[in-house]
Order: structure tokens, then sequence, then C-alpha cells
């Protein structure tokens, strides 16, 4: 049989007709394959921006046990109030009270909304980024005065949030002759009544959590802290933006703490609070080299997802009475807190994220990093 041109030309362009329809068959099948994840995931949805990725914010659909349920009075959706040890599943504490779900959502820890979430990746941040948070009452205000004296000698432009516990008006106009000073007074009424009570440190994980709403990066500065000689922060940063695709570096948590309280979390531990954040192998507890209690008087915290995670049970613990005070907790040791033995004492907020960060990782080395020259005043 004779091929001529003419018909070669005519498989050609057969073949070439044939070709654009496979491609644009599956242009058009992978769109729709995308189109139906899109709307089909649970997942947290990104879109970048410059700086940060911007969260359509999404609780996984996960099935909740109904003694652990509690039900939005808003929105009717379902949330898990048990925390389970993250792992060890099979370990699930009781139940917080359902009251407390109007005020996670108040708080943003909870819920579907448009929330900005720091990228760690991207270290580089500017002033408006980054907010410093502190909280006095009138019988510490010297120690603030001294406290913020030091942050400004090394930030003179620095933003600091002051939370006032109980300050006059007075105290408030002298204190906001600093131009970048500004007071917020703390407000008792949304929270239970026993908040009132400062020597259970409730308020502290409160402030914590309205500051992750309103910004996206806090430095949590105890009134107590004189940060003489610290690092600068971008070192801090970059080092926490090296280890996001780093699988072998330590520090992967966007909580981060700053001082050794010299002691373990065994030594302060009050079981009432293994009721609420169950844990196992109580002995890892005790070591010095991975269960080192970190002080909660200087904390980083970035808005991240993992941040509202455990700002959620942190916050749920401030609000449930026998939570951030067990029964029989007190602050004053019977014996000096160190590493094998429990000295007789509890630290209240200080316990709750140590155990939850804890619990999370099972290594301290993940949220410890050395600020520079940090002392504690009392």
């Amino acid at each position: 049989m004779m091929i001529t041109k003419r018909m070669i030309k005519i498989t050609f362009l057969i073949n070439d007709t044939m070709k654009a329809k496979t491609v644009l068959s599956y242009a058009t099948f992978s769109f729709i394959a995308l189109l139906l994840f899109c709307y089909k995931t649970n997942k947290t949805t990104y879109i970048k921006n410059p700086k940060f990725k911007i969260l359509e914010a999404s609780t996984p659909a996960l099935p909740i046990d109904k003694e652990c349920e509690c039900i939005s009075s808003w929105t009717g959706k379902s949330y898990d109030f048990c925390y389970r040890n993250p792992k060890n599943a099979t370990l699930v504490g009781k139940r917080f009270n359902c009251t407390w779900l109007s005020t996670l959502e108040d708080l943003k820890l909870v819920g579907l909304h448009e929330q900005s979430l720091v990228d760690l990746y991207e270290y580089e941040k500017n002033d408006s980024d980054v907010i410093f948070v502190s909280a006095t009452s009138r019988d510490h205000l010297a120690n603030f005065n001294s406290m913020y004296a030091i942050v400004k000698h090394h930030w003179p432009r620095q933003k600091l949030i002051l939370y006032s516990l109980d300050l006059t008006d007075k105290d408030i106009l002298d204190i906001e002759k600093e131009p970048n000073v500004k007071v917020r007074k703390f407000d008792y009424s949304k929270y239970p009544k026993y908040v009132k009570n400062l020597m259970e440190y409730r308020f502290k994980a409160l402030i914590l959590a309205e500051a992750i709403r309103d910004f996206q990066n806090v430095w949590w500065i105890d009134a107590h802290t004189k940060w003489f000689h610290p690092k600068p922060l971008d070192t801090i940063y970059e080092n926490l933006a090296e280890c996001v695709n780093d699988a072998a570096c330590e520090k992967k948590s966007s909580i981060q703490m700053f001082i050794n309280s010299t002691h373990s979390n065994y030594a302060v531990l009050n079981r009432g609070l293994l009721d609420y954040f169950p844990t196992f192998d109580i002995d890892d507890l005790k070591s010095n080299e991975k269960s080192l209690q970190l002080s909660a008087m200087l904390v980083y915290l970035a808005r991240t997802q993992f941040t509202l995670d455990i700002l959620k049970w942190h916050t749920l613990c401030a609000l449930e009475e026998k939570c951030m005070k067990p029964p029989g907790a007190k602050l004053k040791c019977d014996t000096i807190p160190e590493w094998n033995h429990y000295a007789g004492c509890f630290r209240y907020d200080q316990s709750s994220i140590n155990i939850l960060l804890f619990n999370h990782f099972r290594d301290h080395n993940h949220y410890f990093m050395n600020p520079g020259t940090v002392l504690r005043t009392y």
C-alpha cells in the first residue's frame, strides 16, 4: 500500500488532536479533583502573604466521645473538652466544664474564624509584629518599674502592654507617661470569681490567651524579671526558623521558655493536675536531662496552631477550679525542690504549661532556650 505525504499529514493531525484532547481532559479532571479536595478537606487552609500565613481556622472533624462533648450555644458546633495525651491517646483526662466554651470562643482558641498565624520560617519581624506583655498589682509596682527600665534600655522603641491587676487610675496615668507602655485593666468579670485570688496565678494563663488573640508574637515578661544582658531577639527567631525543616533540630516548639527553675517537674507536681492532663512513666518527670521545670517568668509565644492548642488546655485549666489549684496545692514548699522527691508544693500556671509541653515533646530541650543573662528578684 502506498503511503502518501497527505496521509502522513492527516495522521499527524489526528495524533495531535488526540494529544490535545488528552491534555485537556487531564487538566479538566485535575481541576475538578482539586475542587473536590478543597471542598471535602477539613485541614487548615493557608494563603501566603509576605510575612504571615492566613488561617481559615478549622477544628479537625474527629469523633468526640459524648462524655467529653461540649456544644456551642453560638454555633451548635461540638468540641472535645477532654484532654488526650499526645503520645498515648488512651490516656484521657477529666472533662472540663462546658461553661468555659464561650470564653474559649471569645479568646479565639476554638471555632471557625480567620486568624493570622506566624510562619516560623519567616523569622524577620518588625516592631508591629512583636509585643511585650506583663502584669502587676500595686504591691509589685516597684518591681515592674525596675523591669521596664531594663527593657527600655535594650529596646527603647519596644511596645509593652501592662495588665493592671488592681492599680489606681493615678498609677495608670503615671505609668502611661512612658509613650511605649499601654495599660489594660484585667477584666475579672469575664472569669470565675476565684481568678481574683492572685496567688493561684490563673490570671497569667488568661492574659497569655488574651495577648495571643490580639498579637502575633508575644513576649511575656514577669514584673520580677531582670533581663540584664539579652541575646538579640532576631537570634532567637532565626534559631526557630532553622528548625522548621530540620528533623534533627530540637527547638520545635512555638512556645519557648528561658529560665531554669533548678528542679524537676516531679518535685512540684500535685497529682490532681494529672486528673486533667494525664501522663505516663512518672519517673521521666524526675529527669534533669529531659524534665526540667522551666520558669513561667519569661516566655515567648508565636501564634501558631500548636500554640493555640496548648493555650486552649492551659486556659481551661485556669478556668477550672480544681485544675490550676488541685486539692492540697500550696505554693510554699516543705523542702527545697530538687529532682526525685516531691517537695510538698505546686507551681500553678507554671506546672500546667510545663506538663502540657512535656506531654507533647517528652523533652524540655524542645522548648528551652538561652536568652542571655536573666535574674529573678525573688
